[in-house]
């Protein structure tokens, strides 16, 4: 059984009635024969709302979420847990965490995402739903940016600071404080937009183009490769000349793809330490780093401070 959700409509009413779940104060708990764990809605000012669905499931579980064409609401997917979580986005597969650059997910209109959650996982995805109106309000560059925003799925990163806005939202018991996180979050990701807006013509991006990008950027995910394909290679794998493929992977991930690569380890880095699991030493060793140096260096660059300030 699939669970279909419409994100134009109340979510955490969809979940309950397709589960058969009952909500008390906007809170839903599983029952034991699902799994364990909790989703919460919280309703905010200007038709804006924030959901943290916290989950260990008993079986695999296969969502099918929808945003329709003539939809007037937006939906970011942020995945703040460390397990990976498989989408099929309008026919395209990727990979959701949080430190990779699709770890956040804005679903516009004509978005059908397909998600298969593993069993026996603990999940943390927080989800953030706003209407146009809103959008429209805070947005600085209104047409420019609404533009971009109505023409196709984006993906973003998931850095630091927002990763804290996200769990100060979800752990406050202070409402107007949640309001303020979420506010402040929502505009480092607009930011974020409109800073590559002029570099970004999603409408103009063809499934095959964007189908051949994620064949070439899933040899840049992994944290440990040490020889990375050449731009040259990366290019033949997309099936794009290397003008157009540097073009095109910076308009959706935002960077280049050496620069890509190396937020990813940084990201990885900055995980395994922030958890105590190993040394700055021993993870500038296991990056590949000639020494922890420059290692050190490459830290701080990404994220304004020293490893060992974490």
């Amino acid at each position: 059984m699939v669970t279909q959700i419409d994100i134009s409509g109340n979510i955490l009413d969809q979940f309950a009635k397709q589960l058969n779940i009952k909500i008390e104060n906007d809170h839903l708990r599983l029952n034991s024969t699902l799994g364990i764990g909790h989703a919460r809605l919280w309703r905010l000012p200007n038709q804006l709302e924030l959901h943290h669905f916290a989950i260990t499931l008993n079986e695999p579980f296969e969502l099918q979420s929808t945003n329709p064409a003539k939809s007037d609401w937006f939906l970011l997917n942020i995945n703040l847990s460390d397990a990976e979580l498989k989408k099929t986005v309008n026919t395209e597969e990727i990979s959701f965490q949080k430190y990779l650059p699709s770890g956040i997910l804005l679903y516009t209109p004509k978005t059908e995402v397909l998600s298969t959650s593993p069993q026996q996982v603990p999940f943390s995805i927080v989800l953030i739903r706003f209407h146009k109106s809103l959008l429209m309000q805070y947005s600085d560059q209104k047409p420019d940016v609404f533009k971009t925003f109505r023409s196709a799925v984006i993906y973003e990163d998931l850095d630091f600071q927002s990763e804290q806005l996200l769990i100060k939202s979800i752990e406050g018991k202070n409402l107007l404080f949640t309001h303020s996180h979420v506010l402040e979050f929502l505009g480092l990701f607009f930011e974020k937009i409109k800073s590559r807006r002029d570099e970004s013509y999603y409408e103009h991006l063809h499934p095959d183009d964007l189908k051949g990008l994620f064949s070439a950027s899933a040899f840049l995910r992994n944290p440990f490769a040490q020889d990375l394909p050449s731009v040259e290679e990366l290019s033949k794998i997309a099936g794009m000349g290397t003008t157009k493929f540097n073009t095109t992977f910076k308009q959706v991930f935002g960077t280049t793809p050496r620069q890509y690569n190396l937020k990813i380890r940084m990201e990885y880095a900055k995980d395994q330490l922030l958890k105590k699991f190993i040394s700055p030493s021993e993870i500038s060793h296991r990056l590949g780093y000639s020494h922890p140096s420059k290692f050190t260096t490459a830290f701080k660059k990404q994220f304004g401070i020293l490893p060992s300030q974490l």
